[in-house]
């Protein structure tokens, strides 16, 4: 998914201030970590000289990553992790928030050294970039708390309208595993709609134009307090778990091994878990990061 996050992705109101509880754990100090020069020899020649990586991001996804107050800084669960590995790598990074349809096209064309945005690990990613995976991605559905007719069963889903974000993997999952549930139980399938952004599917969500909407259950807390009514969580058996990280170039194995090599360190050193208990993220915490799991780590997909 750009799920959980994947983490994926989240949705929220364009414009809105982040919450002052989100905010607060924003401040929460992370230890630094030293330089480790083994490491800081893995990189590329050229990251090594500009002593910066170039990242690009989608920063309106809490708790993934989002702008802070200052309307500048990019902070979040990803963001802690990225500093984490740059210490242990002896670099800075150096983030741009862009369109989420732009981050793999721009790793692929050079113009990124690399992309931390709740990226889903898919196989067919997989064939032009390279996923260095340490979180878990899962959604959840989300209804208006007054349509007593959603419930936990994914049978009370046939036939009704929902929406995605382009490029995010939740339209693939209604497609793939919803509707054809409803199919074979002979139940009309659920209608899809696409939009640019993620605020104006939760927009279409409040309006009623859409029954329901997926979205990455790292962001309940966002959703339900910003809601301009009373919102509900679902959580299904068809819905799957998938692998979230960060990527690069798929013929840049020497960045990809450093950037392993790093997160390796920052859990060895304690840091990832203290960046988890930070943002409450238990429940999509990976034990064990790994390179392109999706293919050498497969999750088994609910079966509609």
């Amino acid at each position: 998914m750009r799920l959980k996050r994947l983490c994926q992705m989240l949705f929220l109101l364009a414009g809105l201030a982040p919450l002052a509880a989100v905010s607060a754990r924003a401040e929460t100090d992370i230890p630094t970590l030293k330089m480790d020069p083994a490491l800081h020899e893995m990189l590329p020649e050229a990251i090594k000289k500009s002593g910066e990586l170039t990242v690009a991001t989608d920063a309106h996804y809490p708790p993934c990553e989002y702008f802070a107050e200052d309307g500048k800084t990019i902070i979040g669960f990803e963001p802690d992790v990225w500093n984490a590995m740059a210490q242990k790598l002896g670099i800075k990074v150096k983030p741009s928030s862009i369109d989420f349809s732009g981050i793999i096209p721009g790793v692929q064309s050079g113009r990124y050294n690399a992309s931390f945005a709740c990226l889903s690990d898919r196989l067919e990613r997989e064939k032009t970039v390279t996923f260095i995976d340490f979180w878990y991605g899962a959604a959840a559905i989300y209804a208006p708390e007054a349509n007593k007719a959603i419930t936990e069963d994914p049978l009370t889903l046939c036939g009704l309208k929902t929406a995605v974000q382009v490029g995010i993997d939740f339209g693939d999952m209604v497609r793939d595993i919803f509707s054809k549930h409803c199919v074979a139980n002979g139940k009309p399938p659920i209608e899809v709609s696409e939009f640019p952004s993620a605020s104006q599917v939760l927009l279409a969500l409040y309006a009623g134009r859409i029954d329901f909407a997926l979205s990455d259950a790292a962001a309940v807390d966002d959703i339900q307090k910003k809601a301009t009514q009373p919102i509900k969580v679902i959580e299904s058996p068809l819905l799957p778990k998938i692998y979230l990280g960060a990527i690069v170039e798929k013929s840049n194995t020497q960045l990809a091994d450093a950037l392993f090599a790093a997160l390796k360190a920052v859990y060895a050193e304690g840091v990832y878990d203290k960046i988890v208990d930070k943002w409450n993220l238990h429940l999509l915490k990976l034990d064990e990061p790994g390179i392109n799991l999706a293919s050498t780590r497969p999750i088994e997909t609910p079966k509609p």
